[in-house]
């Protein structure tokens, strides 16, 4: 097996002022100012003859068929099979569209700003692909170290609230709240770049802000550069029904906080842990007294394994309403934007169009037979050593990446969402008879006619799961037999290896 060998880079997003952000909807302003800087980072490994492409973006994220494209543009660049190439959206909603996303996110149509939009988004994804061949363009030698930690920073956010869901907090449902990253280093163990994920959806900001940020992934990726000299890209994990514990805020104070904590987690797992195996050795020095002097030394090991796999999966659609139902809808909210444009209130207004907008959309496509029945959208597994980073296509919920991390074969699982598309809110089956944003209507936010149905939850955990284990050859496969849902038991890595004395080893 040949060696590892990693390079990494980061660019600046930068966007002009005046662009519209999107994942709030009601935001009343376009963007005056800047924050923590929206980047997009890269982290290239080749070994064994594979190529493996880990970039971080920070956007909410990038639809198909356009996604696709973008990938095939960064594999080209990089030299990288697109099975091992990770588009990964921190999904803050503090950012420009950085491409087609479907669903009417901006407000009514104007033609101006939606050229200087398109022009951005451009600019975004041409940035990713060169961020992507800059860190293709340096690599060196390496070993990998993985790590996971814990931070009680976030919270499911499906609050049951007078017969209804609504977004707040659910102390009672299940969360992720684990730190899972890795490390590149060089054979002297200087970080080269770290790569950590967590899985909360980057809401510390609030929809009144007017300013681009990358919200807590922003201060994470300072901490951890300022501490290692190296590189940092941020992977969202499975932050769909997940809140940050304080969000909403009016300035990135909060941001700050938890940007820092997570980074400081993140070094702390890491700590003690080493890229290659080391002993103790034993040697006498002396002043005028007699040392025994002890020091580390490197063992022989075979380089970390690196390989990927992908798979287009179909995701079905729940049954569409009906063409009346639609109108409906419509009807209701037509008036309404009448209205909230009368007011002169930005914010009514997107709020408005964003129904009225999905229902014209939808109630044509239904008149026309041309409403889809399904979508679709990528899952990947790529192993690096002994871990293996397993994806989704959309704002998975917290339990499926919990359940793909209790039947992986990694050692650890670090899981994300938001790779490689948007497709939808995945909401667990469990989720659906309480409704709500992410089970009922959040499809109105990606341009389909209805959700996806309950059963993409087994889908993206199985296949997940089920692409990891082609990766690990040597591990038993999951028994399907024993369910595919989150228990809430997730595995731990075993402590680091302690560096003992050489005498107990018979070295000395």
């Amino acid at each position: 097996m040949t060696e590892l060998r990693a390079g990494a880079a980061a660019l600046p997003l930068a966007p002009p002022l005046d662009l519209p952000m999107v994942g709030f909807i009601r935001q009343p302003s376009t963007a005056t100012g800047y924050g923590w800087p929206l980047e997009t980072t890269a982290l290239v490994l080749e070994g064994g003859g594979t190529r493996v492409v880990l970039c971080g973006v920070d956007i909410v994220g990038i639809g198909e068929p356009e996604v696709s494209r973008l990938v095939d543009r960064v594999a080209e660049a990089t030299g990288a099979e697109p099975a091992g190439v990770l588009l990964n959206w921190n999904h803050t909603h503090l950012a420009p569209v950085g491409g087609s996303w479907g669903g009417e996110i901006v407000g009514e149509p104007e033609p101006e700003r939606d050229r200087r939009v398109r022009a951005f988004a451009d600019v975004i994804q041409d940035k990713v692909v060169s961020v992507c061949r800059l860190a293709a363009e340096r690599l060196e030698p390496a070993g990998v170290v993985w790590g996971v930690g814990q931070a009680d920073l976030a919270v499911n956010r499906r609050e049951r609230a007078g017969g209804t869901t609504i977004l707040g907090w659910n102390p009672d449902n299940l969360v992720d709240n684990q730190v899972t990253a890795f490390q590149v280093r060089r054979p002297d163990e200087s970080p080269i770049c770290t790569l950590v994920s967590y899985g909360c959806h980057p809401v510390t900001t609030g929809y009144d802000m007017s300013i681009y940020s990358a919200d807590y992934p922003g201060p994470l990726r300072s901490v951890v550069r300022g501490v290692t000299g190296g590189e940092c890209v941020f992977f969202q994990g499975a932050g769909g029904n997940v809140l940050p514990r304080v969000a909403f805020t009016d300035s990135e104070a909060e941001a700050e906080a938890m940007g820092r904590r997570l980074g400081v987690e993140a070094l702390h797992a890491l700590a003690d842990r080493f890229s290659v195996p080391q002993r103790m050795i034993w040697r006498q020095e002396g002043s005028v007294t007699p040392i025994s002097a002890y020091r580390r030394q490197r063992e022989p090991s075979e380089p970390p394994a690196l390989a990927a796999a992908r798979e287009r999966v179909r995701f079905p659609l729940l049954a569409h309403p009906s063409v009346e139902e639609v109108a409906a809808v419509r009807a209701e909210w037509e008036p309404r934007l009448e209205d909230a444009r009368r007011s002169g209130d930005v914010g009514r207004t997107k709020v408005a169009w964003y129904h009225v907008g999905w229902a014209r959309r939808t109630e044509a496509a239904l008149r026309e037979g041309t409403a889809p029945t399904f979508t679709e959208g990528p899952i990947h597994a790529v192993r690096i050593g002994e871990g293996v980073i397993a994806t989704g296509p959309g704002e998975t919920f917290s339990e499926m990446g919990m359940a793909v991390k209790e039947r992986g074969p990694g050692s650890p699982t670090l899981y994300c969402g938001y790779t490689n598309g948007l497709v939808s809110y995945f909401a667990t089956a469990a989720e659906y008879p309480y409704g709500g944003y992410e089970a009922d209507y959040g499809c109105r936010s990606v341009g389909l006619p209805s959700h996806v149905a309950p059963e993409c939850e087994q889908i993206l955990v199985e296949t997940a799961v089920r692409l990891a284990e082609r990766l690990f050859p040597e591990a038993p496969p999951w028994d399907g037999g024993r369910g595919w849902t989150a228990t809430g038991a997730l595995p731990r890595l075993p402590p680091p290896e302690p560096l003992l004395h050489p005498g107990s080893r018979g070295t000395a």
